[in-house]
């Protein structure tokens, strides 16, 4: 039983085996300049002559002259033949092989890509040849300022109104319409009849490295919905593994920058304007696949996407995949929530570039973001602004870039070293790590927290609680439903606890102020949820121990009663009996875990 090694899992591979990483693991590499150099693991040197380039994905042995990509190095280091090497980097990278026996209609299936690529090539001509045709297309673009130079290089087409137009001229090249909604060129109703999938749109063909027509993005003229019809997944097409613009960007010889942007026409008119490096996802959130591409074509990663609410949330998700794969991207910020595309017409090259240099470093950015969330006149708002900020900075590997920005913190927002140093330990096991690590360290921190053992006292674990419920609305009523009123002990927890409907009601601010401007809490207990560190990103799990060290402490002061009446008995009170039972319920309460 045989695995497959086709032309789709090498480039596969190709995508995903970063070269600087996986040579890494062999050769110590040092950057110098644009490329890598180390000593070379294929002959005897004390020089280094070995180089690697990060954009080519390639490297060179100047002193031996050995040379190749990823597959090639793994060949020659661990004594493999190409086939084998191929299987070693699948394996690595979790890319998965297809049986030979499993699927003894290969050659069917190869025909079958083969097929979807020649189909997509001739509907792109198709589209190409429609937009020639009509003038209301060619009017919207020239509208948008795009020529036929720009029309040319990107293959931007139209599919016209027709309902089988595309089917037809494809029928007529010996394609099936069975094989034509496969490729989701076409669709099928629910009466069985097949039409155009696209229609009445300006078409954007998406195409490979290697100039093939993987799918296509379809985009209305008029203010009809949906504005965007990307092509689903198809044999050749996946969304989350290929960017819009590739195809282009990978011809640059330098590659030292890449700009990801949310749509088509940003891409096209920053192109048509000389800024030829911009890449965008397909009608999707960035992907980790998306994340390795852009790392291989590009040195410098900045991100501009719009900056309207649902702008800002794509660049957070956009940012932490770009993490996880150790990609330090920037955030470029344009005026008044502009797209790219508006802002390169309105004010032209240079500006745009103005914008560029004055791009935000990734840690910057979301320490704005982090800042708008809080009023740091108010104490609360100051504490919760340093635990998001503090748990930021955790994530950073680097111990020089953690001591830079604890310096800046402390220096901007008039915060101690030793205060954003405390709230760093407390997330530094949560943070900094790879997502699957996060996950494993999540998991593994819940298992530690044991009220008895770390939270000790019960006023304590009180104030805990209250600094939660003071945190969000969300936490407070997640307590709201596990605790009543009358399980505070503490006077001033419990007048809190019972003030905190209204105050978020009233959307108070500060509500620590508040609370002891009402005279709901002493100085004391002021001070103490001012010093009070919390942990927010096991909040739910942390607040549950918490809930069931309170529980298991009433369960026990009650169980204490009743030992003391057993032992102090009073005939005119309680009956052995009952009081033996009453026992065994709150014993069985503890074994049983009603708390878990």
């Amino acid at each position: 039983m045989s695995l497959i090694i086709n032309d789709d899992v090498l480039d596969e591979i190709r995508s995903r085996a970063d070269i600087v990483d996986l040579i890494s693991e062999y050769v110590n590499l040092k950057k110098r300049g644009a490329n890598y150099m180390g000593l070379c693991p294929f002959h005897g040197e004390k020089t280094p002559s070995f180089s690697v380039s990060p954009s080519k994905q390639i490297f060179h042995c100047f002193g031996c002259h050995a040379g190749g990509d990823v597959i090639t190095f793994v060949m020659k280091r661990e004594n493999m033949n190409f086939r084998e090497a191929c299987i070693f980097l699948a394996d690595k990278y979790g890319i998965e092989l297809a049986e030979s026996k499993q699927n003894v209609n290969y050659k069917e299936e190869t025909n079958k890509r083969e097929r979807c690529y020649e189909a997509n090539k001739l509907a792109a001509l198709y589209f190409m040849n429609k937009l020639k045709q009509n003038k209301e297309a060619l009017s919207y673009l020239e509208k948008r300022d795009i020529q036929e130079k720009t029309i040319n290089t990107f293959g931007l087409g139209y599919a016209d109104d027709s309902w089988d137009g595309l089917k037809n001229f494809l029928k007529s090249k010996g394609f099936t319409e069975e094989e034509l909604t496969d490729y989701n060129l076409i669709s099928k109703s629910d009466k069985g009849r097949y039409y155009d999938r696209f229609r009445n749109r300006i078409m954007f063909p998406i195409i490979d490295t290697k100039k093939r027509v993987l799918g296509f993005g379809g985009r209305v003229m008029d203010k009809s919905e949906p504005k965007y019809l990307n092509s689903r997944d198809t044999i050749v097409f996946h969304k989350g593994k290929n960017l819009y613009n590739l195809n282009l960007v990978s011809q640059n010889s330098e590659r030292k920058r890449i700009l990801l942007v949310e749509g088509y026409m940003d891409v096209i008119s920053l192109y048509k304007s000389g800024i030829n490096y911009s890449v965008a996802s397909l009608g999707t959130a960035l992907t980790s696949d998306q994340a390795k591409i852009i790392k291989r074509y590009g040195q410098e990663v900045l991100i501009c996407y719009d900056g309207d609410a649902a702008g800002i949330k794509a660049t957070q998700r956009a940012i932490e995949i770009l993490r996880s794969e150790d990609i330090a991207p920037k955030i470029v910020s344009l005026p008044n929530n502009l797209d790219p595309d508006e802002y390169i017409k309105k004010y032209g090259k240079i500006n745009f570039e103005l914008c560029l240099k004055e791009a935000k470093n990734f840690m910057d950015y979301k320490i704005e973001n982090i800042k708008a969330n809080f009023d740091l006149n108010s104490s609360l708002g100051k504490s919760n602004f340093t635990t998001e900020v503090a748990k930021l900075i955790s994530s950073l590997k680097n111990p020089i870039e953690r001591d830079v920005y604890i310096t800046k913190i402390s220096s901007e927002y008039k915060i101690t070293r030793q205060a954003i140093m405390n709230y760093i330990s407390l997330y530094s096991k949560n943070y900094g790590e790879s997502k699957k690590n996060k996950l494993r360290s999540f998991k593994t921190e819940k298992k530690f927290i044991k009220p008895k053992r770390i939270f000790s006292g019960k006023n304590q674990r009180e104030l805990l609680l209250i600094k939660y419920a003071l945190y969000s609305s969300d936490l407070y009523y997640n307590l709201k439903a596990k605790l009543d009123l009358e399980d505070f002990e503490d006077p001033d927890a419990k007048r809190v606890f019972e003030n905190l409907d209204d105050l978020y009601e009233k959307k108070v601010n500060d509500k620590i102020e508040y609370l002891l401007e009402k005279k709901y809490i002493s100085e004391s207990f002021k001070r103490q949820l001012d010093e009070v560190m919390i942990d927010t990103y096991n909040a739910d799990a942390i607040i549950k121990d918490l809930v069931k060290a309170i529980k298991i402490n009433k369960i026990e002061q009650k169980r204490d009663e009743i030992l003391n009446k057993i032992k102090n008995f009073d005939p005119k009170g309680p009956s052995l009996e009952d009081l033996s039972k009453k026992l065994t319920e709150l014993n069985n309460k503890l074994k049983g875990g009603l708390y878990d």
